[in-house]
């Protein structure tokens, strides 16, 4: 065989061959884009299946925890502000003489209103201690 013939035949067979390449991988190609949309879709579904079920035991495991741990803070944060609305009324009815007039009138009317901030602080945090507690119980 003439060196010119083989280079010819090879050249020829490699181009088939790669012809038939690109015609298998744009079959498959397409193929899977076909295809593609059901599998992303079911793998969609089980991933967002997943996120949900992980979500649900995380709020079963945690969830009553997270609700004392509310409940607590509001009932503690009404403790703190009924000493200090107790402080206050105390430094009040230490200056009840000054109640008409005098020299600490002002401040009697100070601690007055600072008791009667305070004192709402507390009892609204309790109310929303209790309110949460019962739609809690409300939910179970």
């Amino acid at each position: 065989m003439e060196p010119d013939r083989v280079g010819r035949k090879i050249g020829v067979g490699v181009r088939v061959a790669s012809g038939m390449l690109r015609d298998r991988a744009a079959q498959t190609a397409q193929t899977v884009r076909q295809e593609a949309p059901t599998h992303v879709a079911r793998g969609i579904k089980a991933a967002s299946g997943a996120k949900r079920g992980a979500k649900r035991f995380g709020e079963s495991l945690w969830g009553p925890f997270v609700h004392a741990g509310g409940v607590l803070w509001l009932e503690i944060t009404g403790v703190f502000f009924a000493i200090f609305s107790l402080f206050f009324v105390q430094n009040a009815w230490h200056l009840r003489d000054a109640w008409q007039s005098g020299p600490q009138h002002g401040k009697l009317l100070m601690y007055a209103a600072v008791a009667a901030v305070f004192l709402y602080f507390s009892v609204s945090s309790f109310y929303r201690a209790y309110k949460k507690q019962k739609k809690r119980a409300q939910q179970h």
